[in-house]
């Protein structure tokens, strides 16, 4: 509407209240701020004072002035009989514009009461006597709970007119919603109490309106709490009838509205929470949508804490009628949060339209009633889930408890050997039985934690409290089963997070992650293959081409990859990923602060058998497997392993040369042999020999012939090493055994897997004692070829276990802040034990685990083990 059109309606508004000139201005400054200053002659006054005025105790509201011509006043009430004897003076409670309230004492009934005077300069006039006995007679006929009972009505010596009432000490709904309202106060009415409190409220209004009668100010002012629950709708001075203005009364007492009546000149009510008809100032537009306007302004006041249009009257009136008042859910940003349903509910009862409302209080008590019985059961489910809350500190205390006493209990086992009786091991036993009592309490107080959580959604369906709680539970099981890689739990975990999740882990169960790689030099191609199971084995597939390095935070959503490098004049290299959720693989060397680059070998570096592995972090370790070390990531620097075992005919290349170089004892101590009877003893050799001391593969006892390019075994691991040796001899690489955690790595790759391929096996994927129906023998290293880790090395799940490189300790080789340090001048005691790792020909499946760790006697001559070689990758930088 423009300037000229908002002006010429709040004129007509103003002609229907009878406003002068000053008023006219001043509502229009209000509603206009620019329009100039003008006078406007025919109009009444237009006074009063502002509407939010209020005293912080109360018995009921004050009382407002009439205008407008009235129909002759009813003869005033007698004098009732000794009404002075009758009642005693105690004290003012109160006063307004029109009266005063005092406390008295009935000598009859003898009991406190409010007594409601008229002010003696008033008695003269008959509007204001009028009206006074129109809110006694009125009130009087209007018995129900929420609105004060009237006693007497009468007159007093000094001609004063008064009606008494039931004494409610409390205070208002106003001086509530300001104290919960208030920064950092603290309040016993939590919003469930204060909209009770409304609803009983709606239903004194619809009673009301099922006996004729509109209230017309319904405000928080005039609801009163009393000390003892009581909830009073007060101040019925401007009620009237329903229907045409000339109609008949509808109670004994209560006369046709005519004029109209207001605070603030002749609008009837509040403007900061009467409807848009009341303020336009037509009696006859006003019905019971009125008051329903009105309490759902109350339920604004309440929810947000500012009335609906607040400042000055004027102000107030203009702003109603220039449009509604902001959503009340954006009133105030530091307003406490709002249930929707009430924001809703507070919506509809303020529409503009009355047709657009509630049809009446009682439906509006109805709308509360329902939000009332659901916060009941969010109470009560509340007291459940706060049950569950106080039980997940002792579910975590009794956890922590027991890995304590298994740690303890472990610790202590490792140090005592096997043979030794069982009184040396009955304490350790002590603690393990501890730490298992205490895991069962943890999980029946688990289990009953996310029973009360249940329970607590059976009384509130849409719990956030509830849901958050049983969304962290699954997160941190998630969290576990996949750390675990145990798949079906994982996924029974993520189907639950899923069903409590609101939002919180929506970016965890994404999953999405970020990849930076760097290269050396810079400018490879990354290829970029997802490992997809396939046939039970993990299989990479070609995805997409990530671009030329560096990659720098590159989006990847979670999983296990192999990114495939290439570049002119450098060799191919198979590079893992594998993103946990949320992850960064950025490829951080423990102490530094920057990504290590991959160190592309240039071409004819590595050898037709050898298998660069890049530095980087794995994934180690499991759980519940023999002898295996516990799950951790560690970092890994770069290293060359051989892509097959060493093979006979490998290792008789090397034993022929050591006698043609003249030390044939040393050959003959390393060659293969069956393990002798004795110790100290050398069995038989497994290989033949010739006339001229060179070795060959001749028939072993059984008559099987051993195969050239089968991996070699009954050696000892000084044998091994002296292979090794021998090796780097002949080529100048610092050759040696591979650290037991550099051959995990390059067996299972960085993603934690169980096996080469996967999480699965098959015996016709590695060669193990099922893997065929024919004789029980090793096969050739070219065998099997579906027995291949992610770098591309061969036979780690079976055929044949290798030696390590160093001592065989419960904890595992020396790991420093996550970096594996690896010590090349081994310990030659032949008596002291070393690791093998591997699956073997004559074991089963079980032993394909690469996280499987055999303990060795390293003078052990064994038909299943076997070794390979590494060596470190030279890095370009001295690290300290």
């Amino acid at each position: 509407m423009s300037a000229d059109g908002t002006r010429a309606r709040l004129i007509e508004v103003a002609r229907r209240h009878g406003l002068d000139d000053a008023a006219v201005a001043e509502l229009l400054a209000a509603a206009l701020p620019k329009a100039p200053a003008a006078t406007w002659a025919g109009f009444a006054t237009f006074g009063g004072e502002d509407t939010l005025a209020d005293s912080s105790t109360r018995t009921f509201g004050t009382g407002h002035d009439l205008d407008g011509p009235l129909p002759p006043p009813p003869e005033a009430p007698t004098e009732p009989a000794a009404a002075a004897e009758r009642y005693r003076d105690l004290g003012p409670l109160g006063e307004g514009g029109m009266g005063e309230v005092r406390r008295v004492w009935d000598n009859v009934l003898e009991r406190a009461m409010a007594m409601k005077l008229i002010r003696p300069e008033l008695l003269g006039n008959p509007r204001t006597l009028d009206r006074f006995l129109r809110e006694a007679r009125v009130t009087a006929q209007l018995q129900h709970p929420a609105i004060v009972p009237v006693h007497d009505l009468g007159r007093l010596p000094d001609g004063r007119v008064f009606f008494t009432m039931k004494e409610i000490r409390g205070r208002t709904l106003l001086d509530v919603i300001k104290e919960r309202h208030a920064p950092g106060a603290e309040t016993s009415w939590t919003l469930r109490r204060l909209i009770d409190a409304l609803r009983r409220c709606c239903e004194a209004v619809a009673f009301a309106h099922d006996r004729g009668v509109l209230h017309r100010d319904i405000k928080p002012a005039n609801i009163m709490l009393g000390e003892y629950g009581e909830v009073l709708l007060l101040d019925w001075g401007l009620a009237r009838a329903q229907g045409p203005v000339d109609a008949p009364d509808q109670l004994s007492g209560e006369l046709p509205e005519a004029a109209g009546v207001t605070r603030v000149g002749g609008v009837g009510g509040t403007p900061a929470y009467m409807p848009p008809e009341q303020a336009e100032g037509d009696p006859a537009a006003i019905t019971a949508a009125a008051d329903v306007y009105a309490l759902g302004s109350t339920l604004y006041h309440l929810l947000c804490g500012v009335a609906p249009f607040d400042g000055a009257a004027h102000s107030a009136l203009a702003a109603l009628l220039l449009g509604p008042p902001p959503p009340v859910d954006q009133r105030r940003p530091d307003a406490p949060p709002m249930p929707e349903e009430l924001v809703a509910v507070c919506t509809r009862a303020m529409a503009r339209a009355p047709e657009d409302r509630y049809p009446n209080a009682g439906a509006l008590a109805v709308e509360l009633t329902a939000w009332l019985d659901g916060a009941r059961k969010r109470e009560r489910a509340l007291a459940v889930v706060d049950e569950a809350r106080d039980l997940l500190p002792r579910v975590a205390e009794l956890r922590a408890r027991a890995a304590a006493a298994r740690a303890q209990a472990e610790g202590a086992l490792a140090g005592i050997a096997p043979h030794q009786p069982v009184s040396d091991k009955r304490a350790a036993w002590g603690l393990l039985d501890d730490a298992a009592e205490l895991e069962r309490a943890a999980d029946l107080a688990e289990v009953k934690a996310t029973q009360l959580l249940r329970a607590a959604l059976t009384h509130a369906p849409e719990l956030p409290e509830a849901h958050a709680l049983l969304a962290d539970h699954y997160h941190a099981q998630h969290v576990q089963a996949e750390a675990a890689r145990d798949t079906p739990a994982a996924r029974r975990s993520e189907l639950l997070l899923r069903d409590h999740d609101r939002g919180r882990y929506r970016d965890y169960l994404s999953g999405e992650g970020t990849l930076t790689l760097l290269t050396d030099p810079p400018g490879a191609e990354a290829r970029l293959l997802r490992y997809e199971e396939q046939d039970r084995r993990l299989v990479p597939v070609f995805q997409r081409t990530l671009g030329v390095t560096p990659l720098v935070d590159a989006p990847l959503a979670m999983g296990s990859y192999l990114v495939e490098l290439q570049m002119p004049g450098r060799a191919p290299v198979r590079y893992p990923v594998h993103l946990a959720r949320q992850e960064r693989w950025d490829g951080v060397r423990p102490g530094d602060s920057a990504p290590t680059p991959i160190a592309l070998p240039p071409e004819g570096a590595l050898g037709p058998d050898d298998v660069y592995v890049p530095a980087g972090w794995f994934r180690s370790g499991a759980v519940g497997l023999h002898n295996s070390l516990p799950p951790r990531r560690i970092w890994v620097d770069a290293f060359v392993i051989g892509r097959h075992p060493v093979t006979n005919a490998d290792y008789i290349a090397f034993l022929d040369d050591l006698v043609a170089d003249g030390r044939e004892a040393e050959a003959l101590q390393h060659a293969p042999r069956e393990r002798a009877a004795r110790p100290g003893e050398l069995g038989a050799l497994c290989y033949g020999r010739r006339d001229d001391g060179r070795f060959y593969l001749a028939p072993d006892a059984e008559g099987d012939t051993w195969g050239a390019d089968w991996p070699v075994f009954h050696v000892t691991w000084h044998g091994a090493m002296a292979y090794c040796a021998w090796r780097s001899a002949q080529d100048g690489h610092p050759w040696r055994l591979p650290s037991e955690l550099e051959w995990e790595k390059a067996a299972r790759g960085v993603d934690g897997r169980t096996y080469p391929f996967g999480d699965f096996v098959d015996p016709t994927w590695a060669r193990t004692k099922r893997s065929t129906a024919g004789p029980l023998l090793p096969a050739s290293v070219h065998d099997f070829p579906l027995d291949e880790s992610p770098y591309g090395v061969c036979g780690m799940a079976g055929n044949m276990a290798d030696w390590c490189l160093e001592l065989a300790r419960a904890a595992g080789p020396e790991v420093r802040g996550g970096l594996l340090e690896i010590d090349p001048s081994a310990d030659a005691d032949p008596l002291r034990a070393r690791v093998a790792r591997g699956g073997t020909w004559s074991f089963n499946e079980t032993w394909c685990a690469v996280a499987m760790r055999q303990s060795l006697i390293a003078a052990d001559r064994l038909s299943h083990i076997g070794f390979r070689v590494a060596r470190p990758w030279p890095v370009h930088e001295t690290r300290t």
